[in-house]
């Protein structure tokens, strides 16, 4: 399985700029379709797309969530498979958190 190479500061600068130029929903802003959240204590953040969410927490450390987290949970797929898929999805999450951090 390929890993995620992903610069925490992008993460965190996309993060603001959802906050700061976003529209505000309930528990947080959302731009282009990226919501994202804090917790109370402000020590974890996260980014979500509705498909993959990641989870930014207090020391630079990362968590992907996709929405069919639980392989047994996913009919006619091979482990393989799920994984591929998971990836592909965190990959395109990736490459629309990249993008609104150039495009604001």
């Amino acid at each position: 399985m390929m890993k995620n190479s992903v610069d925490v500061r992008t993460l965190l600068s996309v993060y603001e700029k959802i906050k700061t130029q976003g529209h505000t929903i309930d528990f947080g802003s959302e731009l282009e379709g990226v919501q994202c959240t804090e917790n109370q204590d402000g020590y974890c953040v996260s980014l979500s797309d509705g498909i993959v969410s990641l989870d930014i927490n207090f020391h630079n450390t990362y968590q992907f969530h996709t929405r069919n987290e639980d392989p047994d949970s996913v009919i006619n797929q091979t482990t393989t498979e799920f994984h591929n898929n998971n990836e592909a999805q965190i990959q395109a999450f990736l490459k629309k958190l990249t993008q609104l951090d150039e495009k604001y």
